[in-house]
């Protein structure tokens, strides 16, 4: 028996050294309150420690948690953390644990601390520590859990109408569907079973049913969100599809007005072309005299590009750029200048000479430069192929 006693001993010396805190019959608060913060347990929701603090301050001595959590006691036992001795707790706001809920289609269950009451502390300690029953919550719920000496606990015990402590509820939304005020029904439900049922083993059935009951309302509603969800989606799928069809159509008008508007500018500036030549050859008719009856002139023979002669009288101060306008500006009946023609640019001309001379749009020399009154000069004038298909294809 000694033998055994010394065993036992080793054992329970060798866990506790390696637990992160040590625990006398009830660890003190300070302790508890250490490991709270060792741990990180809800850093910034100052009610939920206090309340942790009061239920694992209340928690049976050592050999009784060893026995509870069935703990294999050996040299390279892990310690135990405060996660492993109360059941995982929302860690925000009750408000925020309905809508944690509601947006993960899952189940509230709400405990409500009385501090000081007796039947809070046998509740804790005979089932709600219990790790068969840890892990039915961690399973199968969101578990909200406040002391009603804070001021949140004491407003939802209002808002959930809680007569007697422990206060248990199950809400779906912000609906309750099951709730338990105090330990007397569920004892007198013990009594009534002689025995054959404890206290957690009726609470456990009953939360299992609602449970049941609940879970079949959440597949109908996972359903119906799913099918929200997968109509959302195919919403979004012919949006896209839409706009991305409205892309395509304002990319091909942006080019159709792109090609339009190169268009216009060529039509344009191919019609500023044709005004410019018409009111050059206008402005020649109109401010230059070719021959004023002098008593000395020039007796020009003209050959034109079709092959015909044409032969003029021009005075012996016009200059060879004279000579240039006279042709872009006074067609004859047998040939007609292009319109497209530039006077500047688009006329060759060549005196019939040895050797051959050619006549450039020149306004510094004049017509008496050249010996003899008559002269017979070749007229050629630039091809203009790509303005007469432009016109052509713009109807111009």
């Amino acid at each position: 028996m000694s033998f055994l006693y010394s065993i036992f001993s080793w054992l329970y010396n060798t866990f506790v050294s390696y637990l992160p805190f040590k625990f006398a019959a009830n660890p003190s608060e300070t302790v508890v309150r250490e490991q709270i913060q060792q741990q990180a347990i809800a850093q910034n929701n100052q009610s939920l420690q206090d309340l942790i603090v009061d239920i694992i301050s209340h928690l049976p001595s050592v050999e009784e948690i060893l026995t509870q959590h069935n703990e294999t006691v050996n040299e390279e036992h892990i310690t135990t953390s405060i996660h492993e001795l109360i059941p995982q707790l929302f860690d925000k706001s009750f408000k925020e644990a309905i809508d944690f809920c509601k947006n993960n289609d899952q189940i509230l269950l709400v405990y409500l601390h009385s501090p000081g009451h007796d039947d809070s502390y046998d509740f804790i300690q005979n089932i709600f520590c219990k790790k068969e029953f840890i892990e039915f919550l961690n399973t199968n719920f969101v578990v909200f859990s406040s002391s009603i000496r804070s001021s949140e606990g004491y407003s939802i015990s209002n808002q959930l109408q809680a007569t007697s402590y422990p206060f248990l509820a199950v809400l779906l939304g912000n609906q309750v569907h099951w709730r338990m005020d105090g330990l007397t029904e569920l004892k007198n439900l013990t009594e009534m079973s002689n025995g054959q049922t404890h206290v957690i083993d009726n609470l456990m059935t009953q939360l299992i049913e609602v449970h049941e009951r609940l879970d079949s309302q959440l597949v109908i509603q996972r359903q119906e969100k799913l099918q929200r969800e997968y109509e959302r989606r195919a919403r979004e799928e012919q949006d896209r599809a839409y706009e991305e069809s409205l892309r395509i159509d304002r990319e091909k008008e942006e080019k159709r007005l792109a090609v339009e508007r190169e268009r216009q500018a060529k039509v344009d500036a191919f019609m500023k072309k044709l005004r410019i030549n018409e009111s050059t050859r206008n402005d020649i008719r109109n401010e230059i005299v070719f021959y004023n009856n002098e008593a000395e002139y020039k007796n020009i023979k003209l050959k034109l590009p079709n092959g015909t002669e044409v032969q003029r009288k021009f005075s012996l101060d016009l200059s060879f750029g004279d000579l240039h306008r006279f042709i872009h500006a006074y067609p004859s009946t047998e040939w007609q200048p292009s319109r497209y023609s530039n006077v500047e640019t688009d006329y060759e001309l060549t005196l019939n000479s040895f050797p051959k001379r050619p006549i450039p749009f020149d306004d510094s020399q004049t017509l008496s430069s050249i010996e003899g009154r008559a002269l017979f000069i070749f007229v050629r004038e630039a091809e203009h192929d790509e303005d007469e298909q432009f016109a052509a294809e713009h109807s111009l």
